[in-house]
């Protein structure tokens, strides 16, 4: 087997089923982009976009403009911290709630064309072994960041 070709792998999979979801998902102004980040929205009380740009590795910009087409659509909503008015907060709505399981129920449904009827072992490992390689390239992260562009 050629490492390499896990990267490839990686990112067919991703492409493909993002590619999936968009074309699946009848909910009006959501496509698998900010279907993630609603998704991640509705399994915390709060959250702020920074968190989201953080936890997803994605750029602020992006998260930025896919909050304003959830917010606008009624999806999210967002609240200014009394205690520090630098934090706003961003919340699921009820519509937002009911939205993530049936993002959630499509999600299940594809990956169980993808996967087949696999061994819930072979899955638990697979799990773990995404889970330790994102918390790896995580901390490939930082000392790359701290480098300026040449």
């Amino acid at each position: 087997m050629q490492i390499i070709q896990l990267g490839k792998f990686i990112g067919i999979l991703h492409r493909r089923l993002q590619i999936a979801i968009s074309h699946d998902l009848t909910l009006p102004e959501l496509n698998a982009s900010n279907a993630n980040f609603l998704l991640f929205i509705s399994e915390h009380d709060r959250v702020t976009a920074k968190q989201i740009s953080s936890e997803l590795a994605i750029n602020k910009g992006l998260v930025s403009r896919e909050m304003l087409r959830l917010e606008t659509a009624g999806y999210i909503e967002r609240h200014t911290d009394q205690s520090d008015r630098r934090t706003v907060w961003i919340t699921s709505t009820q519509t937002g709630k009911d939205a993530s399981r049936s993002i959630r129920r499509l999600m299940n449904h594809l990956w169980q064309e993808v996967l087949g009827e696999p061994e819930p072992a072979d899955l638990e490992t697979v799990y773990e072994n995404l889970l330790t390689w994102s918390e790896r390239i995580t901390d490939l992260e930082s000392p790359l960041q701290g480098k300026s562009k040449s």
